[in-house]
């Protein structure tokens, strides 16, 4: 992945994080492991500005290879449960991307349930 691709996705994982307004120490821990995965350190966290919403995601997700897709989307999912709760903005956050990636909200259900049920709170 190259450099591109890698802040496209950190700043998509922020702008789900963020979505409620409130960040918790565990999506701020979620956002930190995200920067060291993808090489990038504290001093090059404002790689993740601006933050983008689920429309933007969105359209970001499209221009993305199909195997970063699914990825990022694996990593929104495990950013939107890293407090233990999916709120209503992240849901809807979700929902826009996996609308322009042909998921089926059934779909993004089952995998939210299922990473929700491995966090620890």
């Amino acid at each position: 992945m190259d450099d591109n691709t890698r802040r496209k996705v950190c700043q998509l994982i922020a702008g789900i994080v963020i979505t409620d307004e409130d960040l918790d120490p565990r999506e701020e821990a979620f956002v930190e492991r995200m920067l060291t995965k993808f090489g990038l350190d504290a001093s090059e966290r404002d790689v993740i500005y601006p933050l983008v919403d689920g429309e933007e995601a969105a359209k970001t997700m499209r221009t993305l290879p199909p195997a970063i897709q699914r990825e990022a989307f694996e990593l929104l999912i495990g950013a939107a449960v890293a407090d233990g709760k999916v709120v209503a903005e992240e849901r809807e956050y979700l929902g826009a991307v996996a609308l322009a990636l042909g998921i089926a909200e059934a779909d993004v259900e089952r995998s939210l349930s299922e990473a929700l049920a491995r966090v620890k709170v």
